[in-house]
């Protein structure tokens, strides 16, 4: 029996794929982030609802980009390859 796929390799293998909607979507929902939990959620919230944060004066693609890139702060290793960290619509 093999052993279930844990949520910390799916979003690894995601942020790998640049596919950064679905990593933030995944990683908002994580327990415990630590410092860069708001920034995480915003980033996610910015995808999710981007008129409601722009309406609040809120850079919504800084938003999205400042959450990848704390991402990847968290959840890159050193001997993982860099991914790429600019979102653009």
């Amino acid at each position: 029996m093999s052993q279930p796929v844990k949520k910390i390799d799916t979003l690894r293998q995601l942020m790998q794929q640049n596919d950064w909607q679905k990593a933030l979507s995944l990683a908002a929902k994580f327990p415990r982030l630590g410092a860069e939990k708001a920034v995480i959620v915003r980033g996610h919230e910015c995808l999710v609802n981007p008129a409601f944060y722009k309406q609040l004066g809120i850079d919504t693609d800084k938003a999205v980009n400042d959450a990848i890139a704390a991402l990847k702060t968290k959840y890159t290793t050193p001997a993982q390859k860099p991914v790429s960290c600019i979102y653009q619509r």
